[in-house]
Formats: C-alpha cells, structure tokens, sequence
C-alpha cells in the first residue's frame, strides 16, 4: 500500500461529512444520559503499563473528539450515545485480573463497551464474559488468531492478527536471504501460538529454525541465550513484550550475540519515547513491525487526534493512542447509528459497518470466514533504524517493497 497515494480521495470525500455539526445533533446529545466506555489495558506491572498508559491517553482524546466535534455524522434524531466518560480498568496483562476488572466495570461502572485489551491472554479470558454480559469488546492491540477465530458475537477486532504479522515477518527473512532463524518466545498466548507456527513456517521454508520459549517473569535469560549463540542463528526474532522484549536485547549483547547478528522486535516498542533511553546504542539497526508510520495519510479524525495529543502531551502520538482513538469515536458512531447503547443493537451496527476511524473510512466488522470475523485489517511495515536516538519518522522502510526507502544495513 502507497500511504501516500492511496485513501486520498476516499477520506476527502468524508471529512466534510465527519465534521459538519449541526446544532440539532448537539442539543440532542446534549440533553443526553451520559454513558461510560470502558478501556481494559495493562496500567502496572507485570504487564506492559507503558503501552496502557497510550491507550488510555487515545481514548480519553477519542471522548473528547465525540463530545465536542462528532456532529458530522450523527444522527440528529438520536441522543445516543450521550456525553461519552471513559473508566478505566487495570488489568496488569493478567488473565485473572482482566475479568475481575471488566466485571467491576460492568456492574459498578455500567459501561456499554470496552477496549483497550493489550495482551491476547486478557482478551480471551474477558471474551467469554462479554458475551455474557452481551457487551461490545473492540480488540486494540491483542492479536491471537483464536480471538477472532472464536466467532463471537460481541468481539471485534480492530488489530493485525498473529497470522498477519506471521505473514510478514516470513516474507520479510526470505526476501532477505536469512537462513538460520532463532525465535525467542515468552510462555503467553501470544507467544507460545505465533512462537510454533513461525518455527513451522521457516522450517517448511528451506529454513533451519529453533525455537525456544522463556518465562516472561524470569530476569535472567543468559543461560537461554547462551543456547541461542550456540545455535549461531543470522537472525533472531525477539517475540518478547515490554520489559522481556529489553531484557533479551541487553542480554543477547552480554553474550555477544549482539550487535553482529540482526534482531527483529516483533511489534512496534521501538517506536515509544523510552526506547532509545533503555537501550541506548543497542538500538542502533535494531529491525521492528509497526502498524503506523508517520507519512501515512491520515483521516480528519487522525488529523485531530495528532493535534490534540501533541498540545497535551508535547509529543506525536503513536500507534497505542491512536488505535484506541479510533476504537472509542467508532464505538460512539455505532451507538448513535443504532440509536442505543444496547450490546445487541450496537453489534450489529458494528458489523454493518460505515464509521470512520484515525486511518480508515467505511470500517466495518463483516462476519467472514475462519479468523476473519468482524475484524479491520491494518497494515504492517518492517522498520529498521540505522542511528542512535534515531526518530521514528526517519526509520527505514524495509517492507513492503512498494513502501521501501531504503536496504537493511546488517
């Protein structure tokens, strides 16, 4: 996809639509009940409380979007949804916690619908209880293929899939010649699905693969990448998530694996204010996926939210605040379509689809076949950056070919 060509037009013919308010759409929501969304995410330890703490950032922006400049497309004759509040659930990237924390939302908050689930264990353990309390589950950044395999009908998801990102990662090393791949794997959904099936899928490439999956509380790793070093890959996939994504890094440096050998993160840390100060010069050519690069075209939505995000908090937003943005104003649009905050009326109007959200125009969750159901694709790039402290806007574009500006500096 050419994020410069493509989507122009589709999102002009919008964005008058999206932000024409009428003053009969404002005084019925005005005189509105108010209505609390929840966001679900990962606010301390153990889980990834830096990447929470975006998505909390995006949604409370998402509700200040709908309360004061969604006119365009409301329906007048509906007060739904109302002023829109967010509540906010910690679920500190545990199972456990996450559906203690969406039922404390549910029946003391009386939220309409969450978002926010950041890691696929907390998504599937919370999905059930959707169901059952027929509440609107928007997926922001959990990616199991079972989470939308699972054809329920109250998720949706608005992430890449572990199929997606698999896809990519194994087009990206066969295009660049690797032949000897180590995976390091945390022992999460997350990893111990994706960590076997991308071993699978370089082995029946032609390739020599091992894989080993680790403790993500374990703060020593050494032993596991002495094995690592031994197996002497020409590539490593680190499939840790937050503080074991840094871990294995630091670590694969101490044993030497590091800076010869190419690593590639498997989702977007790099691209958050607190990379570069935790890893300093071992950044320097670390290759990662994203899911936003800053040239992409933006709807007036997005537009707005990179605005606002920058006056509050006086740095771009990134792909966290913007995919809960968008999961909050879409949210919104799909109640006051369906003229309720009802769970039934209000998933069915999700999957009817027509919303806006920070990149897309016409979303919708059609209920397809296998691990498409209700979900939005995204795209995925592979990144590298060639400097220390270099800006996530100034990353090479390694793929997809049609996107590339530039060759991997190994």
């Amino acid at each position: 996809m050419d994020f410069e060509l493509s989507g122009k037009l589709a999102i002009a013919a919008a964005a008058a639509a999206f932000l024409t308010a009428t003053a009969t759409s404002a005084m019925a929501q005005a005189n509105a009940t108010p209505v609390n969304i929840g966001v679900l995410t990962p606010l301390s330890p153990p889980g990834d409380s830096a990447a929470g703490q975006l998505i909390v950032r995006g949604a409370e922006l998402g509700a200040k979007y709908v309360n004061q400049r969604l006119g365009g497309v409301w329906n007048s004759t509906c007060p739904a949804p109302g002023p829109v509040n967010i509540v906010k659930g910690d679920d500190s990237g545990l199972a456990e916690k996450g559906m203690a924390a969406l039922r404390s939302l549910v029946t003391n908050d009386k939220i309409a619908g969450v978002l926010g689930t950041y890691d696929s264990t907390v998504a599937l353990a919370v999905q059930p209880l959707a169901e059952q309390y027929k509440l609107p589950l928007l997926v922001t950044q959990a990616s199991d293929d079972k989470i939308s395999g699972n054809h329920t009908k109250f998720t949706f998801m608005t992430h890449t899939i572990a199929r997606d990102r698999s896809d990519v990662v194994e087009a990206f090393i066969k295009s660049y010649g690797f032949k000897r791949v180590a995976i390091l794997a945390e022992n999460t959904d997350y990893g111990t699905s994706s960590g076997p099936d991308m071993q699978k899928r370089f082995v029946d490439g032609g390739m020599s693969s091992q894989l080993w999956i680790f403790d993500k509380t374990n703060p020593d790793l050494l032993p596991t990448l002495l094995q690592v070093k031994k197996f002497a890959p020409d590539v490593i996939y680190n499939m840790g998530v937050g503080a074991p994504a840094y871990l294995i890094v630091k670590q694969s440096a101490d044993v030497g694996l590091l800076p010869k050998t190419p690593m590639i993160i498997s989702y977007d840390l790099p691209i958050r204010p607190e990379f570069w100060r935790n890893l300093g010069e071992l950044g320097k050519n670390m290759i990662f996926l994203s899911y936003y690069q800053p040239k992409q075209v933006l709807t007036d939505a997005g537009k707005w939210l990179q605005e606002e995000y920058r006056k509050s908090y006086n740095e771009p937003a990134l792909y966290s605040s913007l995919a809960a943005f968008g999961n909050t104003i879409v949210l919104a649009q799909a109640m006051n379509a369906a003229c309720s905050t009802e769970g039934e009326k209000v998933s069915g109007a999700l999957v009817k689809g027509g919303f806006t959200s920070w990149n897309q125009t016409g979303v919708a969750f059609k209920q397809s076949d296998g691990v498409d159901w209700q979900r939005s694709v995204q795209p995925i790039m592979v990144l590298q950056y060639t400097k220390a402290n270099q800006g996530f806007g100034d990353a090479t574009i390694l793929y997809p070919p049609n996107m590339k500006t530039g060759e991997l500096v190994r």
